[in-house]
Parts: structure tokens; C-alpha cells; sequence
């Protein structure tokens, strides 16, 4: 991924480890962005959601620019739900605006509420 765009992500990195669930957007990302292995090292190596959400993010920032990886996952968070979708226009914001333009918007740290985290078989 090229570096401006692992810049907008970083730029919104505390509400994405905060808030993110890495497995439902792992489940909307287009088919061939991760690999099975891949998938798994995030789903069954990593325990906290700020790990799994670091390892996403980890493995994005290394994919080839060809594959598109930050259209990709500001498409998988669009299509989560509502607060995933708040998070990857603020992201894309950023990477329109550039890093450090003064009308940046912050992204609110929603966490799962109990249920979800049950849904998911999460936890805090």
C-alpha cells in the first residue's frame, strides 16, 4: 500500500484499534485481497480485538498498491455497519485532505455493545 494512504489509516488508528471489529469486515473484503492463511493468523493467532485489528491493518499496509488494499478496506468498512462506514469516510477524508489539513474530522470510538461482542464471540 503506498504510503499515503497507510498515513490516512494511522492518522485514524486509535478508533480503528478501539472500535473496529476486524472480523465482520474481514468477512466484506473483495475475494483475493487476503489469503486463507492470512485470514486465519488474524481469526485464531490473535486473542484481543486490538491485536486482530493490528494484524489486519499490519497486513493491508503490506499488500502490492496493484491490489488495491486501501479501496478495499475502506469498502469492507463501508459495508460492516453504520460506525464502520463513519470510520472509512473519515479515512478517506484524511487521505483527500492530506495528513495535517485543520478540518480533519475525529472518528468516534464506538464499542461493541455486549451482544455484539457475544455475536462474535469477542472480547474486551
Amino acid at each position: 500500500m503506498e504510503k499515503q494512504k497507510q498515513k490516512a489509516i494511522e492518522h485514524h488508528n486509535v478508533a480503528l484499534m478501539v472500535s473496529m471489529d476486524s472480523l465482520a469486515v474481514i468477512d466484506n473484503l473483495r475475494a483475493g485481497l487476503l489469503t486463507l492463511l492470512e485470514k486465519k493468523s488474524i481469526k485464531e493467532s490473535h486473542p484481543t480485538r486490538r491485536d486482530r485489528n493490528r494484524e489486519l491493518t499490519s497486513i493491508l499496509f503490506r499488500k502490492r498498491e496493484d491490489l488495491k488494499p486501501f479501496e478495499g478496506f475502506l469498502e469492507a468498512l463501508k459495508k460492516t455497519d453504520a460506525s464502520h462506514a463513519i470510520m472509512a469516510e473519515a479515512i478517506l477524508k484524511t487521505y483527500k485532505h492530506g495528513i495535517g489539513a485543520t478540518a480533519l474530522e475525529k472518528v468516534s470510538c464506538t464499542p461493541l455493545s455486549p451482544t455484539e461482542e457475544t455475536k462474535y464471540d469477542l472480547q474486551m
